[in-house]
């Protein structure tokens, strides 16, 4: 494992290869978020303390990116030469918003934003090519703070009525929490999914089904759950983590509100049907 090091500009706002922003010197202490963009096979473990004192760990891989407080450690987990990039967020674009932006954001997640996914394409192209320099880079680093500011601020989707959802969009969102049930899904997550803001999104989601969009992944992992605790051969531990749910207490109580029995009960239960 590589540790992380690296160093930024001046006023905290950078743009850099992850191979750059992991070379010696160390990172440097700067006001903010930095979203962290793997491309390729390169593997991110990021670790740290928020400020409620909690422990955060994670593991990044494209497609997905996140938005790390810049107190975070993080490092490559294989010994190849890391690809991707590192972005100090910068404050202050466009005004407010990115301050609002602050609160708003999916911090200590993985998730998938279309845009940030094609912007770490374009940049590794120009890298490849040489068509890259400082200023260049940390103009990139303006844009993606306008883009993390204007999509996920408390501003975004403040104005206008919600677009209302196709029958295509549903299904890329229904696919979304399938292929992601044992993670955790924010409602920001679906809403990039379908380039809404997160506000927009969940009124338009359950003006559509309706069901608040939180409230549909719950019940999406109950489902998954219970198929799960129909297989003898699964512990019940390994059913809670599968279908997402961070502690087995919590499991317990979930499928309890939904299905008005444990977890245990309800396999006991299926298992004396099938006899």
């Amino acid at each position: 494992m590589k540790p992380a090091t690296g160093s930024t500009s001046d006023d905290g706002v950078g743009c850099q290869p992850m191979n750059v922003a992991l070379a010696a010197g160390g990172l440097k202490p700067v006001s903010g978020f930095r979203l962290v963009v793997p491309t390729g096979n390169t593997v991110v473990r990021a670790a740290g303390i928020d400020d409620l004192g909690t422990n955060h760990s994670i593991s990044i891989s494209a497609p997905f990116v996140s938005i790390l407080p810049v107190g975070a450690q993080f490092a490559t987990i294989t010994d190849d030469p890391p690809n991707g990039w590192v972005i100090a967020l910068k404050p202050g674009l466009p005004g407010q918003a990115s301050q609002d932006a602050c609160d708003a954001i999916p911090k200590w997640t993985r998730f998938w934003d279309p845009f940030l996914s094609e912007t770490a394409e374009t940049l590794n192209a120009l890298l490849h090519a040489d068509l890259i320099d400082a200023a260049c880079a940390d103009a990139f680093a303006d844009v993606v703070s306008v883009h993390i500011a204007v999509r996920y601020g408390h501003c975004a989707g403040a104005a206008g009525p919600p677009l209302p959802l196709t029958r295509q969009r549903l299904t890329r969102i229904e696919a979304f929490v399938r292929e992601h049930i044992a993670e955790t899904i924010l409602v920001e997550h679906l809403a990039v999914l379908v380039h809404m803001s997160a506000s927009n999104f969940a009124r338009a989601f359950k003006m559509a089904t309706g069901t608040p969009p939180h409230l549909y992944v719950t019940l999406e992992r109950v489902k998954f759950a219970r198929t799960m605790l129909r297989e003898e051969t699964i512990p019940l531990v390994d059913v809670g983590a599968r279908a997402g749910f961070q502690t087995q207490q919590h499991f317990t109580e979930v499928f309890h509100r939904y299905d008005g029995m444990t977890p245990r009960a309800f396999r006991l239960a299926h298992r004396s049907a099938d006899r």
